[in-house]
């Protein structure tokens, strides 16, 4: 327990003037930021905390506060924050210096080293702390006016946020190849596999559209790996993840609009023989702040990369994105990287209601119902593979003949379609895939020429499909085409089991 209120014998500094000190210092400081424990690569767990105070809202030298690095052997030790902008007193904290910055370090739980406490930074919060160091903390005299004192600054920094760096990404600006930070929502947390679990986390925002032919990994993906060792995980599980819309692991208000971004985190690789993971996740439906997080582009699909020194930290719901996120819904506005002008899509249909995301088809598809719905979308690939076999006799599907004389043909082909919320594959069949095709009437695109090359009418669709699929270059944001697609199922008993989509009404220009 406390020791009651004394006399002053702490000499207290500000954030800025401890950093000059290069040396253990007392301070109080509001803390705007606290990463959950993640293990180092010796015994300890470790948290980062960025700290600010008066001293550092004005100052260029810290845009986002002092970073803190708390260790101690046992997680229950290290401080854990309730909300942003809480109020921490810490005594001999070490000053030191990281790829010339300040920095401070607090080893917890040590003989002489350093002791914390954590109070409530709400107005009306107590000055009794809710988490200590050590149960022989004690109160001075003047530590309820410092606190009050940071309360208010807290109330001030509420209405001007910290600056922010260059790592702070939302989703639709995140490109391969670099580092991120993110305040996002966890929608979903996937760890069926065994390779890594999956994050899935949002922001309102769309991740840019690529060709599934697209792969942008490390440069060290390429590396061979020596015989007689491991490969890194990360490669194993490298591979297109999608977010299951039902099931437990997944927020029951799923937003209609917006990139479920996957975040692939692998269990941290053992030290000298000793295991570090698996790693603390948030849970589903928080708002967090991820920072440093790899980005790699995986068979088309954005996905981050959650490194041994990446780390996240709860936060506030980030208004601005779900006021943006409202404003979307209302204009309908499903696709944030579509060419606004309709001429500039590949196909278009004649229906005039609103467009719906494909994460709200698959979530409409659990309730058994059929339904007709409009889309906008990418086409990522095709079954089968080859546009010769894109077509079929009435015979061979087992169909009755139109005409008695004459063994017609019909297509049968299969798209795997994306907008930034999810994928489907949806069939194009018959009179429907006739009219998607038209100029490319159902035939056998299997002929060649004599001299084996295809025929020019399979040529042609060929090159029809490598445009739909982007590979023909064009604009940043890819290829998109506006379809009807259809919903219905083979046993509306089992509605996720047996839910088919097919596409109707829509041209190809």
């Amino acid at each position: 327990m406390a020791q009651e209120v004394r006399r002053t014998s702490y000499e207290y500094v500000m954030l800025a003037e401890a950093t000059e000190r290069e040396e253990k210092a007392n301070l109080y400081a509001v803390v705007v930021e606290c990463s959950v424990p993640r293990p180092t690569r010796g015994t300890d767990m470790v948290s980062n905390l960025r700290l600010v105070d008066p001293s550092t809202a004005t100052n260029p030298q810290f845009p986002e506060g002092l970073e803190m690095l708390a260790f101690s052997v046992e997680q229950r030790h290290l401080p854990t924050l309730r909300r942003p902008g809480d109020i921490i007193r810490l005594h001999r904290v070490t000053v030191s210096q990281y790829n010339g910055k300040p920095q401070l370090i607090a080893k917890i739980h040590r003989a002489k080293e350093c002791s914390f406490c954590l109070f409530d930074g709400r107005p009306e919060g107590s000055n009794t702390p809710y988490q200590v160091s050590s149960d022989t903390y004690t109160l001075e005299a003047r530590d309820p006016g410092i606190i009050s004192a940071l309360r208010s600054f807290g109330r001030l920094l509420a209405s001007t946020p910290l600056g922010s760096t260059a790592y702070l990404k939302r989703i639709k600006d995140i490109r391969a190849g670099g580092f991120f930070d993110i305040v996002c929502r966890v929608l979903s947390v996937d760890n069926r596999h065994l390779d890594a679990d999956v994050m899935f986390v949002w922001d309102g925002t769309d991740a840019l559209p690529l060709p599934f032919t697209v792969d942008q990994l490390d440069a060290s993906a390429g590396e061979v790996v020596p015989e007689g060792t491991q490969p890194d995980p990360a490669w194993l599980a490298a591979r297109r993840r999608a977010m299951h819309v039902h099931g437990n692991g997944t927020v029951p208000d799923l937003p209609a609009l917006g990139t479920a971004l996957p975040i692939i985190i692998t269990t941290p690789a053992p030290v000298e023989g000793k295991s570090r993971g698996p790693w603390v996740l948030p849970s589903v439906g928080s708002w967090v702040k991820l920072r440093n997080v790899r980005s790699w582009v995986v068979a088309g699909q954005l996905q981050g990369r959650y490194l041994p020194n990446s780390k996240w930290a709860p936060c506030n719901a980030d208004e601005q994105a779900l006021t943006e996120d409202a404003q979307r819904l209302k204009v309908n506005n499903v696709a944030g990287w579509a060419p606004s002008n309709l001429e500039h899509w590949l196909a278009n249909t004649q229906q005039v209601q609103p467009f719906t995301s494909l994460r709200t088809l698959q979530i409409q598809a659990g309730d058994g119902v059929p339904r007709k719905d409009r889309c906008l979308v990418n086409v990522v690939r095709y079954m089968p593979a080859d546009v010769a076999d894109f077509c079929y006799t009435r015979s061979q599907l087992g169909l009755p003949h139109t005409d008695v004389n004459q063994d017609s043909w019909v297509y049968l082909v299969k798209l795997h379609l994306q907008d930034a919320t999810g994928e489907i594959d949806a069939a194009l069949f018959d009179k429907d895939a006739n009219e998607f095709f038209q100029g490319f009437p159902a035939q056998d695109y299997s002929k060649s020429l004599q001299d084996g090359t295809p025929s020019p009418a399979c040529f042609a669709l060929q090159k029809k499909m490598d445009t739909l699929l982007g590979l023909q270059g064009g604009q940043e944001g890819g290829t998109w085409i506006e379809c009807c697609i259809k919903t219905y199922y083979t046993d509306r008993k089992h509605p996720l089991d047996t839910c088919q989509f097919r596409i109707f009404a829509t041209r190809l220009h």
